[in-house]
């Protein structure tokens, strides 16, 4: 029997689907090189970007709307509320994936709130912005303010007095920091890359509430969700290595004969809602499919 060649050209085929899909959002790709510039920037929007889903809206204890955003805040929760996309209302230094130490470090989104759409598809930008953490189900309101106040711990102390919960995982049990930053300080190191943790009124020091910043500048929650991607594709890659006497013997491509029993160039490509793993040598899909719609249709601009 002649030796079976197997090729998985995940990666750059993977890479092809992101890159038209980041496109689509309307954002620019221009700088996007390689493969790998392609799949981490395709991890960070992931990330950044809020999915389209009905949540339920908390409000701290100290929240106050002033007068001047009353309507475009109203504006924006029934847009929680019913579902739709708000992500018009983020910055829009996100169409060129941007540094954003707020959410990367403490995983904060701030939101504008204005009441109507700009050419560029965003909504109009005002002074005064909201300060709310995202989870799948529900939305959690800490302040309104201005242009400021980015690196100010008292975002972290609302948070942790309205909804301990949600920092109970970063809490650090007998760790005291050497010394307490400022808010520049703070700014500073996120622009640097570097981690820190602070220690709040309750006694208790925290670490990074949004995942962390790596020395790059970017997320460390997008590299994350680049490790799962590649875990998934390298499983894939074993799976389809491991079987490959058996998709030789026993699986036929549907209405046409086997192409070439010896050699199946495997690569990604969308179908729907989902990527296949397919074969174009032998025009036919491995079993197994990743359940991934598209940036548009999970987030919408």
């Amino acid at each position: 029997m002649r030796k079976i060649k197997i090729e998985c050209r995940f990666k750059p085929s993977l890479a092809n689907i992101f890159k038209k899909e980041i496109e689509d959002l309307g954002f620019d790709t221009s700088k996007l090189v390689t493969d790998e510039d392609v799949l981490h920037s395709y991890c960070s929007y992931s990330h950044r970007l809020l999915e389209k889903r009905s949540r339920i809206i908390h409000k701290a204890d100290t929240f106050v709307c002033p007068d001047e955003v009353k309507d475009g805040l109203a504006w924006l929760e029934s847009k929680i509320e019913k579902g739709e996309s708000i992500n018009p209302h983020l910055n829009t230094a996100i169409q060129k994936d941007k540094l954003d130490g707020l959410l990367y470090d403490w995983g904060i989104h701030h939101l504008h709130l204005g009441l109507k759409y700009e050419s560029t598809g965003f909504v109009e930008r005002t002074g005064l912005v909201l300060f709310a953490v995202f989870r799948t189900n529900d939305v959690y309101f800490v302040d309104i303010r201005d242009h400021e106040g980015w690196s100010d711990k008292g975002l972290l102390e609302i948070i942790n007095r309205n909804w301990p919960e949600l920092l109970a995982t970063y809490r650090m049990k007998d760790i005291k920091p050497e010394t307490t930053f400022s808010e520049d300080e703070i700014t500073s190191l996120r622009k640097a890359g570097v981690n820190t943790f602070h220690e709040l009124s309750d006694g208790n020091s925290y670490l990074s509430m949004g995942g962390g910043i790596t020395t790059a500048g970017t997320s460390q929650e997008a590299v994350r969700i680049y490790i799962e991607i590649m875990r998934l594709l390298w499983d894939i890659e074993k799976q389809i290595r491991a079987n490959s006497k058996y998709l030789v013997s026993h699986v036929k491509p549907k209405g046409h004969p086997f192409r070439n029993r010896n050699h199946f160039v495997f690569v990604c490509k969308r179908n729907g809602d989902r990527i296949g793993f397919y074969d174009v040598v032998n025009n036919n899909y491995w079993q197994n499919y990743w359940q991934l719609a598209t940036l548009k249709e999970r987030f919408g601009l």
